[in-house]
């Protein structure tokens, strides 16, 4: 009886003593499971932040606003498996101006001043949305029917925003309202920083190349292509006319009536030559009052009459009931000589000199070499 009654203790013991162990198994293949599964997001998101970096790096390598932009919509597109990358961009914005025309219309939209705050995005950086029949979002399109989730970064300062990041998915659970979005906001930071910054860039850069009284280039735009042979700069097989443009007399413009009109006379001589030219014309203030302008794939009669319109728009400039003229020297390189850009410009130049010494107010041709 003794034996019997003892024994139903010690059996109890040994069953609380399994059921524990089985316990403290379950417990650990469940925290082995939850620290491999959080392993395996923290070497998910390096994967995620080496990626990002990378393409921050190719980001400032970026020559312009353009070139980031394709850099980013390639970037984004290929290394995070998105199926929509977009921008939306406020006209009124610093970016307006910028030359975007290389970027389709599927993967940039410009949007009227304050678009971005009667939507009222301006009051955070990401939005994270799911999509639906139902649930759907204003500036979307037909094509975009089959995105499931949606994140969209507010870029630049929340009081003035000047775009919008769009990144859509066909997953549903991809951009969640609700998911942590750490990762987006500094990719919001940084879009916006790199666009400003190239933009500035940009910006500084066309100051330093241009004449900051008449708008043409100036002196150091040449620097770069004036030693080397016009095929270099205009292609190969390319005939290059240039005129070389002198306003007679201005020193008593300037003696008589001082560097303010002589600083307007420039500036209408300036937009006569423009307005003759073509748009894609180089003209170069080269110092004072001299100008010249290069007509690639240009050919001699069309560059003559260029020259004669110039001469004649600027006959009609007046200055203190002063009539202006120009003198103009014309020269052309032909695409089998591919001459220098500096002899070219110097023969335009004592074409230019000839025209003077003929009294002025016309264009001369340089004679061609033997």
């Amino acid at each position: 009886m003794t034996e019997q009654k003892g024994e139903k203790p010690v059996a109890k013991v040994a069953d609380h003593a399994s059921r524990r162990n089985q316990q403290l198994a379950d417990e650990n293949r469940k925290l082995r499971d939850y620290v491999a599964e959080v392993m395996e997001r923290l070497r998910e998101n390096e994967r995620l932040f080496g990626r990002l970096f990378e393409l921050e790096s190719r980001v400032l390598a970026s020559t312009d606003p353009e070139d980031l932009c394709f850099t980013l919509l390639r970037g984004l597109r290929s290394n995070f498996e998105l199926d929509m990358v977009r921008f939306w961009f406020d006209r009124a914005s610093f970016i307006g101006g910028r030359n975007m025309d290389g970027i389709s219309e599927r993967d940039l939209v410009w949007l009227e001043k304050g678009e971005i705050e009667r939507m009222g995005l301006n009051r955070q950086h990401v939005w994270l949305m799911s999509l639906s029949d139902d649930k759907g979002f204003d500036w979307l399109e037909e094509r975009d029917h089959h995105l499931a989730s949606m994140a969209l970064l507010v870029l630049g300062d929340l009081q003035r925003p000047f775009g919008v990041l769009a990144l859509g998915s066909v997953d549903g659970d991809r951009f969640q309202t609700g998911k942590s979005a750490d990762f987006l906001q500094h990719l919001a930071q940084v879009v916006g920083l790199s666009l400003e910054n190239s933009v500035s860039r940009e910006r500084l850069a066309r100051l330093a190349i241009t004449d900051s009284l008449t708008g043409s280039h100036n002196r150091r735009f040449l620097q770069p292509h004036s030693h080397q042979p016009l095929s270099k700069w205009f292609g190969e097989g390319v005939d290059v006319c240039c005129l070389y443009i002198d306003a007679d007399d201005f020193k008593t413009i300037n003696d008589c009536f001082g560097h303010d009109a002589g600083d307007d006379v420039l500036s209408q001589i300036a937009k006569a030559i423009s307005r003759a030219a073509r748009a894609q014309d180089p003209l170069i203030r080269m110092g004072g009052d001299e100008f010249a302008l290069l007509l690639p794939g240009c050919p001699l009669d069309k560059s003559l009459a260029i020259a004669d319109k110039i001469v004649k728009a600027c006959a009609a400039i007046e200055s203190h009931d002063q009539q202006i003229t120009v003198s103009a020297g014309l020269a052309l390189s032909k695409a089998e000589q591919d001459k220098r850009v500096k002899d070219l410009i110097s023969e335009a130049d004592q074409a230019m000199y000839v025209a003077k010494a003929l009294g002025g107010g016309r264009c001369e041709v340089a004679a061609p070499a033997d």
